[in-house]
């Protein structure tokens, strides 16, 4: 006897599955020969599919059994591969209007959607029903499909886009054409936070060295044990020091670039020459244009604002640490004598100890630390210069991982909570609800204040 059919099928085509013409299959001549006397499911004809009457719409609903289980199994296929969703949408949309999927009164006014766009169609007296998800195609249809079927269905669909080729285009020019891109100030400032903690960590734990008396073996050890704690605090504080120095002037730099990005005004935007220019120039200018070259700003920065001074003064020792420069006289950590190959130094001590002092010296945690803070004091500045309301829509987009820009209308805004951000409106530029931040919670505490 053989096994009956399951009512209820879902497939997963894969491409390598697919034919590339509608009579390239792999079939036996049984399975041909019963293909033949099988009649073709209506659903095949996709030129025969229409928008239900409300009748049918309301029969539809009210034929839905509220147990599952006695409901009556359709088919259904997943495409992942196949089809696109634009493609799709566009081209149903071309056919049939707006969706009329029920999902359509479910869905939130978000992209943060399980399912966003869904149709319900029939084809003869049967049903077809369309789903789209971010990056697959669910279909149903009432009919029971086999798996030539639901190849001869996907490419019937594909074959079907030159028929109402130019519509669908229409729809597609309709839409607005987003891209996503990285937030380079987002990846540097979860950096800057890390070695900013770290350095916090490890800073307070210095301890001025003296070698000790190896007569005596205890003081000896706690000397040993000394010596090798503070080789190790060297190593990795003196590395995240150099570290956060050289990223503190990248991150202004980026958030800046970011809210030239966000708010720039669109007759500079547009000029491609003028745009460039804005964003090429010196970091002063370019602090100084804000004001006159980008949206929201209630005032200009004002450069005798201790804010604006603090940050010039990191600023000036950029160049020097971002190309490598060396300046001995400046950069001086001790003074050393020589007679020939004889070394007298001026300043007595323990040698070992001198050496731990000067490598504190050289990298100055506490001046990493301060110059670090006074930038991002500096970057809640600038926020504090726009006008009313502005501050917490730019601040939405400059947390976003992964903000989207519009090509056509060249703004940016928030898309997608994976990425992650709920897209919502203000009166300038899509933003988003914030997202978890990485940065320090002093910072955090000005910036709500």
């Amino acid at each position: 006897m053989q096994k009956a059919a399951p009512r209820f099928t879902v497939r997963f085509l894969q491409p390598a599955k697919w034919p590339t013409r509608l009579d390239d299959r792999n079939m036996t001549d049984k399975n041909t020969s019963l293909r033949k006397r099988r009649p073709q499911p209506i659903c095949l004809d996709v030129q025969s599919w229409r928008r239900p009457s409300e009748e049918e719409m309301l029969e539809w609903l009210e034929s839905k059994h509220p147990d599952p289980t006695k409901r009556p199994k359709p088919s259904l296929l997943i495409v992942r591969q196949q089809l696109s969703p634009l493609d799709v949408y566009c081209y149903l949309k071309a056919r049939f209007g707006e969706p009329n999927g029920f999902q359509n009164w479910l869905r939130q006014d978000t992209s943060d959607n399980w399912i966003h766009w869904d149709y319900y169609l029939k084809a003869g007296d049967e049903d077809v029903y369309l789903c789209g998800m971010s990056r697959e195609i669910h279909c149903m249809v009432s009919e029971k499909l086999t798996d030539g079927n639901w190849r001869d269905l996907v490419l019937a669909v594909k074959a079907d886009y030159g028929r109402v080729g130019k519509d669908k285009s229409a729809v597609l020019k309709s839409l607005e054409h987003w891209v996503t891109f990285p937030n380079k100030f987002v990846e540097i400032a979860d950096i800057c936070a890390e070695l900013h903690a770290e350095i916090l960590d490890n800073m307070g734990r210095y301890q001025s060295y003296k070698t000790p008396s190896f007569r005596n073996k205890k003081t000896s050890a706690r000397g040993a044990k000394l010596a090798d704690q503070l080789a190790k605090r060297s190593v990795e504080l003196y590395r995240h020091c150099l570290e956060l120095s050289l990223l503190t002037p990248v991150l202004a730099e980026a958030f800046i670039n970011m809210v030239v990005l966000i708010l720039c005004k669109q007759e500079i935007r547009r000029n491609k020459r003028q745009f460039e220019e804005f964003i090429r120039s010196n970091i002063d200018v370019k602090l100084f244009d804000l004001f006159y070259k980008c949206e929201g700003f209630a005032k200009a920065i004002d450069q005798d604002s201790e804010e604006f001074k603090s940050f010039k003064r990191v600023m000036d020792k950029r160049n020097n640490a971002i190309h490598g420069n060396c300046d001995p006289e400046r950069e001086k950590i001790e003074h050393v004598y020589f007679e020939g190959k004889r070394p007298l130094f001026p300043e007595p001590g323990d040698h070992i100890g001198k050496f731990f002092e000067a490598l504190e010296r050289q990298h100055q945690p506490n001046v990493v630390i301060k110059d670090y803070e006074e930038t991002y004091a500096f970057l809640l500045y600038i926020l504090e210069c726009l006008i009313p309301g502005q501050r917490r829509d730019v601040w939405r987009i400059l947390e976003d991982s992964y903000p989207g820009y519009d090509v056509n209308r060249k703004i940016a805004g928030c898309l997608f909570d994976i990425f992650p951000a709920h897209p919502v409106r203000s009166s300038l530029k899509p933003i988003c609800v914030p997202i978890p931040s990485a940065y320090p919670s002093w910072m955090l505490k000005k910036a709500n204040g």
